[in-house]
């Protein structure tokens, strides 16, 4: 009587297990791959912002300025006694450094999502 342990038709791979050796195989080269593009994705911390965070920061940035403004023209009104002067004037500076804020932040999100488009082009 043999022993089944020395069956040279067990020691054959199923093909259930050549299947899950093939796709583990593929498993490991796609995490591979998604390891490396992060590693050599986006410098910036924008980079992996959400469209809802890229809104919300624009949003919150052009109402800081104009609040920022607006309370440095109230504070000049309350030591000056020039109301509502100053608090008119330095809400027009805060509504056009908010303005000011917008722009540069929406031009530098836009150059950083076109810089890899463009060296993918050339490639």
């Amino acid at each position: 009587m043999t022993n089944p342990d020395d069956d040279p038709a067990e020691n054959k791979p199923s093909p259930s297990q050549s299947e899950t050796s093939e796709l583990a195989a593929r498993i490991r080269k796609a995490q591979q791959a998604r390891a490396s593009a992060t590693a050599g994705g986006q410098t910036s911390g924008q980079g992996d912002m959400s469209m809802l965070a890229r809104g919300l920061r624009i949003g919150a940035e052009f109402v800081a300025a104009i609040l920022v403004g607006s309370g440095i023209g109230y504070l000049i009104d309350l030591l000056a006694g020039t109301s509502p002067w100053a608090l008119l004037i330095m809400f027009m500076l805060g509504f056009g450094a908010g303005i000011l804020n917008v722009t540069r932040v929406v031009a530098e999100l836009n150059a950083n999502k076109t810089a890899p488009d463009d060296a993918a082009d050339t490639d």
